[in-house]
């Protein structure tokens, strides 16, 4: 990104058990400088863009985390909501990493998805007036948006979790703990979690999910991400 202002990094992801993940991630790089949500909030998302509470929010943090519901709920709904309520108002630079389970998906069709959503938020006669749309630059790696009168760029990237999130975490959860007891995943990886985290963490998922995190950050697509946020 090249306009020169401050520039925020937002984490947006399909749920709390992500933002927990990558909040874990995230605290060796930045500390204390993470904002994670994982609520399903938006208007709580909302207000830490709003202008007035912008400045705020830049000069204590270095990265918003963001957990959803799924997919298309980031994608048709948060990633939007982030593109308006920043575009043109705040004047800075955004750098979104939008993080997806791939679940058998191909990285091509999901960047596509979040290509056409921001090709139709650019040409929203609703969302930008005085025909001051943004125009939209794309490569293999990001899409980025630019205000026509230099009021800040909103960079977005796309990056994929390999099966999803909870199937990474009980993979190596259960090479850990109990690396005999591959039948816990028969049922899914999210009932896995819960019976891991019953067995292992008094209950507590997030426990879990946190510790483990700390024996995933050397894998590739942990990596890629930690690299994307700069």
């Amino acid at each position: 990104m090249t306009s020169g202002c401050t520039k925020l990094n937002i984490i947006l992801c399909e749920g709390k058990n992500d933002a927990w993940f990558f909040d874990e991630v995230m605290q060796e790089q930045f500390g204390d400088r993470v904002y994670t949500t994982s609520d399903r909030r938006m208007d709580k998302l909302q207000m830490l863009l709003e202008r007035s509470c912008f400045n705020f929010i830049k000069d204590q943090y270095a990265l918003i985390i963001f957990g959803d519901n799924g997919r298309r709920t980031i994608i048709e709904k948060i990633l939007g909501r982030v593109v308006v309520d920043t575009l043109g108002k705040v004047g800075d630079d955004i750098n979104t990493i939008v993080i997806l389970d791939d679940d058998g998906v191909g990285y091509g069709e999901l960047k596509k998805n979040i290509s056409d959503k921001l090709k139709s938020i650019s040409k929203d006669t609703s969302k930008f007036t005085n025909n001051l749309y943004p125009t939209l630059e794309e490569t293999d790696d990001s899409s980025v948006l630019n205000h026509p009168k230099g009021r800040g760029i909103i960079e977005v990237q796309l990056s994929t979790v390999p099966g999803s999130l909870e199937e990474q975490v009980t993979r190596k959860c259960i090479e850990v703990k109990c690396p005999t007891n591959l039948k816990i995943l028969e049922n899914g990886p999210h009932l896995a979690l819960d019976i891991l985290a019953m067995e292992y963490y008094g209950g507590d998922n997030e426990k879990l999910i946190r510790e483990t995190s700390t024996l995933l950050k050397d894998e590739a697509w942990v990596a890629n991400i930690i690299d994307r946020v700069r």
